[in-house]
């Protein structure tokens, strides 16, 4: 079995490019910027003159059209979006931090997005995690296409799910809820294409199932801990984790339009005026060079 170790970089988000295979993308970037979320501002701050720092211009001063600026800008817009998380948590300060826990059960933590984020995350992918990570090893004897599947998951794995339970909860009826098939599905789906193209479509399956089925069961038991997943609240925190959880949003044109456009264009000023400007030009540049996202 493979063994499940994680590496710092992946765990801070401090390498775009990362493929750990030791959380197979489950801890992937949320955490480290779940972190920043709660530490004193002076801690923000100084990230954010570091990425500054970061873009390059040219001799005009005008801003390069690069993968290193496209990076920094997003990071940026992350920034804000741990300013936002830490602004509108009403909790009790010390020295300058708030706590870093948070738990279902307290109905209270339900009702900020700092809250509600990170009892989502929890739920469904740092306690799924290590079940789905174990069941890999148990599906695949080979520790190198074991790796090589966790790989495929930390790639864009992860935030491909949690696009898909974004625009399913846009989608659903409240008066008919979220049907076990329908979703399921619509998981499978945008799971399927992230693992190795080489991968017998029978152990590709078996892993989408796996993968999906310990989703949906942590979906379950929010919904039984009366956790308000359906609704606005919901779909931008969500938004959110899939920002953070990206390993490469230049690399993820769903995770760019239906998590990070929307969260720069909500009425709640979550990104500032000059990122959401940056960020529109570098990307919008960079899109048009890739050619027309491909039909849903």
């Amino acid at each position: 079995m493979a063994v499940n170790t994680h590496r710092l970089n992946c765990a801070n988000a401090k390498n775009p490019g990362c493929e750990c295979s030791g959380c197979g993308g489950s801890l992937h970037g949320w955490g480290g910027w779940a972190d920043l979320a709660v530490e004193r501002p002076t801690v923000r701050d100084e990230r954010r003159r570091t990425f500054r720092g970061a873009i390059t211009r040219n001799s005009a001063g005008e801003l390069g059209f690069n993968a290193n600026n496209r990076q920094q800008s997003v990071d940026l817009a992350r920034l804000d979006l741990a300013d936002h998380l830490w602004d509108a948590d009403p909790r009790p300060k010390t020295e300058n931090r708030l706590p870093r826990e948070f738990n279902v059960s307290d109905k209270a933590a339900l009702t900020f997005d700092n809250g509600r984020m990170n009892i989502l995350a929890d739920a469904i992918m740092v306690h799924p995690g290590k079940e789905i990570s174990d069941g890999i090893g148990n599906l695949v004897r080979n520790e190198q296409t074991a790796r090589e599947i966790k790989k495929g998951l930390a790639r864009h794995g992860w935030c491909s799910l949690l696009v898909a339970l974004i625009q399913l909860i846009e989608k659903v009826n409240k008066t008919i809820g979220l049907v076990a098939d329908t979703v399921k599905q619509a998981l499978k789906n945008a799971l399927s294409n992230r693992l190795p193209g080489h991968l017998a479509d029978q152990l590709k399956d078996a892993v989408v199932d796996l993968v999906v089925d310990r989703v949906w069961s942590a979906l379950t038991r929010l919904l039984e801990a009366h956790f308000p997943l359906l609704g606005a609240d919901t779909v931008r925190v969500l938004r959110m984790l899939a920002v953070f959880a990206c390993p490469s949003v230049e690399r993820h044109r769903d995770v760019y339009q239906h998590a990070l456009v929307p969260l720069m264009g909500d009425g709640q000023g979550l990104v500032a005026e000059e990122i959401k400007a940056q960020v529109a030009t570098l990307f919008t540049a960079w899109w048009q060079r890739k050619g027309p996202a491909a039909a849903p």
